[in-house]
């Protein structure tokens, strides 16, 4: 597995709690390091796996080289996320996330519209049709047989370093999660913490170290998509 160059880039993640979020904000603000970049809104993802859910066993067992998929797409703040999926003018993105022991990168591979609004089932349908149609075409996917496994839904917000527009962070809450093959209102999963994200090219990690001296809180391991799955199968994640 190579990366692309161009889309490489290093992500750190921290958990916290909603008892210390204003020492966040104090922290992202109060010393001027980013600013924010987009208005906060809604990311949702419809994640894909193989029969014996081997991406998720491999991201699970932290193998050196290890992949994601998923159909993504965006909403305001107030849209109802089943409504979202199923609605008309909605775009979903096929996403392949990699990544080769701590750096990353992410493939587009193709998109699906639609203009008019579906039923549940019709509407995951013609998504898992047209990926797998995508992956069929594609020398990296074609030897797997997906099919959907969980939705994931969150806020977003974007910010990035004032100083240099390749470093940026995120910060996301609420997230929520179902299982694809059982549709119901998704499931609060964050219920007293949220998650932030730094990301940026690998090259500037020097960089990014001397700008994390005085960031009070500690690195962790979080997935969403091996969250998900972890609450639906009952397993420890």
């Amino acid at each position: 597995m190579h990366l692309l160059k161009k889309t490489l880039r290093q992500e750190i993640k921290y958990k916290v709690f909603l008892k210390d979020v204003p020492k966040l904000y104090a922290w992202i603000y109060g010393h001027s390091f980013f600013k924010e970049k987009y208005n906060c809104r809604i990311v949702s993802s419809l994640y894909f796996d193989d029969l014996n859910y081997d991406f998720a066993a491999s991201n699970m067992s932290g193998e050196s080289k290890r992949m994601k998929i998923r159909a993504r797409w965006y909403s305001e703040l107030d849209d109802s996320f089943l409504d979202t999926f199923v609605s008309k003018s909605q775009t979903f993105n096929f996403e392949v996330k990699r990544k080769f022991n701590n750096i990353s990168d992410k493939l587009n591979i193709g998109e699906i519209k639609f203009h008019k609004k579906d039923e549940y089932d019709s509407r995951l349908n013609s998504i898992q049709t047209d990926l797998n149609s995508i992956c069929s075409n594609h020398p990296i996917l074609s030897a797997f047989n997906l099919v959907s496994t969980v939705f994931t839904n969150y806020e977003r917000e974007y910010y990035q370093l004032n100083s240099d527009n390749k470093i940026r962070l995120t910060v996301d809450k609420n997230i929520s999660y179902c299982n694809s093959r059982a549709i119901t209102n998704p499931l609060l999963m964050s219920k007293d913490y949220l998650i932030v994200e730094l990301k940026f090219d690998p090259e500037l990690r020097k960089k990014v170290n001397a700008l994390l001296i005085n960031f009070p809180f500690r690195q962790t391991r979080s997935s969403k998509f091996l969250s998900s799955i972890a609450q639906i199968q009952r397993v420890s994640y």
